[in-house]
């Protein structure tokens, strides 16, 4: 059974490119680890509410993705 407190489609991940090692200051972020594609990534509801897309700073460095359909989408 599941007991997580919500479930997400993967199509609405939002990467970033933080390293594996920025760990600390990913999760600082609230970002979760995928490990299938070795990225950091947000849910996108939790990507709007961190800030992230209105720092023009962060959102330059950090360069938020999607993946639809096998095809990377600048966010």
């Amino acid at each position: 059974m599941f007991k997580g407190a919500k479930i997400y489609a993967a199509c609405h991940r939002i990467y970033l490119d933080f390293k594996f090692e920025e760990d600390k200051r990913a999760k600082k972020y609230g970002c979760l680890w995928d490990s299938s594609r070795n990225k950091w990534y947000f849910h996108k509801e939790d990507y709007m509410k961190s800030g992230i897309k209105y720092n023009l700073t962060l959102h330059g460095e950090l360069s938020p993705t999607m993946i639809i359909d096998g095809k990377i989408h600048y966010v």
